[in-house]
């Protein structure tokens, strides 16, 4: 890649930083959950619903502030968004009860509401012509930055000084992102004004509501087990917290190669990509009990469901893009929000599962991605007998 590529790529890389700390901010209390419970005198499955109520909040709000704001020039909703992150969680980290801590939850969650809302558009859009591809994978990159580096690390911070100062460094890192992003954007008008008359025509598209009833399945599968894969481990696996680390590092790690490998074969083989990817995640789930037991397997299992996981989220959201290039963004705030409810289902059926029988929240998630799976090959099946059945007049 020469200079002139490279410095046309830098917008785009910037809005990729973001990703990365909205991720990390996310998921962090997947790897401090038991630390933040015993610092707030609660229950590690109460403590979960600060997944469930975040996720919630972002799944109902997406449409809502993305057409609220649609009018808006895009670099200074961006910074207002940061801004805004920046303060929320340097307030988590000063939080001295649940109550305190789940209203700054709240705050990142109405800004995260609206950034994943308008990241990957506006990420298409900073690159050069004919990047979507490599836009995507860019911002796939930076998420995938947030399960390696982030999460990991904000788990290491909170395990050694205490939850809270993973918020503050999360904060700190944030306010650095931001002044990049002050640096790097351009002045960005709004494209188009965003109404809720565009809603109801998108439910029309069957594909598209296909990936987004897909979505909502894999999600909820996917973060019925992660949610708790620390307590998992922990209380199955008498896993080690160090070893907690290790592992998250590794599951965030197989989302570069997962993006990498993604950018190079879904947009050739994007149906196979997609069957071979929600079978591995289904037996990702299957086979969490059984690698348990063994570390070397955990790390195997964990790469290559993250790879999946990763190339699934992909597909989801090309496919978005590519059945309704006409409102990217109202599409891609229904995507958002629809993978939240995902992640907070997820979470909340991780909680009951925990709080019964911590082993079976594999075997839970897996019920739902196995439905995902059974979906999309009915739906190709019958899409296959249309085209032979046109052929054939």
């Amino acid at each position: 890649m020469n200079t002139n590529s490279f410095k046309s790529w830098l917008p785009t890389v910037s809005i990729s930083l973001a990703s990365f700390i909205f991720v990390t901010s996310e998921f962090i209390p997947v790897g401090l959950l038991p630390e933040i419970s015993a610092g707030l005198g609660k229950s590690e499955a109460f403590t979960g619903l600060l997944m469930t109520i975040y996720a919630w909040i972002v799944a109902t709000m997406s449409l809502p502030m993305t057409v609220v704001s649609s009018h808006w020039d895009r670099r200074r909703l961006m910074l207002i968004l940061l801004s805004t992150f920046v303060v929320a969680n340097l307030a988590s980290g000063l939080a001295a009860s649940f109550g305190m801590l789940l209203i700054c939850r709240i705050i990142v969650a109405f800004a995260h509401a609206v950034f994943w809302s308008i990241a990957i558009p506006l990420a298409i859009r900073l690159g050069p012509a004919g990047g979507r591809a490599k836009a995507l994978s860019i911002i796939a990159m930076g998420a995938s930055l947030g399960n390696i580096l982030g999460i990991p690390f904000g788990t290491f911070l909170g395990q050694s000084f205490g939850w809270r100062m993973a918020f503050s460094v999360i904060a700190l890192v944030a306010f650095v992102i931001y002044i990049i992003l002050y640096r790097m954007l351009p002045p960005l008008p709004s494209q188009s004004v965003t109404t809720f008359r565009n809603v109801p025509s998108l439910f029309k598209r069957k594909s598209l509501v296909l990936v987004y009833l897909m979505t909502a399945l894999t999600v909820t599968g996917h973060f019925t087990a992660f949610t708790y894969i620390k307590p998992f481990l922990l209380a199955v696996g008498g896993i080690s917290t160090d070893f907690v680390v290790v592992l998250l590092l590794v599951f965030g790690a197989s989302g570069i190669f997962g993006s990498i490998l993604g950018s190079k074969i879904i947009y050739k083989h994007p149906k196979q990509s997609l069957w071979i990817a929600l079978a591995i995640v289904f037996v990702s789930l299957l086979l969490m009990a059984l690698a348990v037991h063994s570390q070397i397997w955990l790390m195997a299992l964990a790469f290559i469901w993250g790879t999946a996981l990763t190339m699934l989220c992909l597909i989801f959201q090309s496919s978005v893009l590519k059945e309704a290039p006409d409102v990217q963004d109202v599409a891609m705030s229904l995507y958002s929000g629809i993978f939240n409810i995902g992640i907070g289902g997820g979470a909340l059926l991780g909680s009951i599962s925990s709080t019964n029988h911590i082993g079976s929240v594999g075997y839970v998630g897996a019920i739902f991605v196995l439905v995902s799976l059974l979906l999309s090959a009915k739906f190709q099946i019958t899409e296959l007998k249309h085209t032979e059945g046109a052929v054939g007049h």
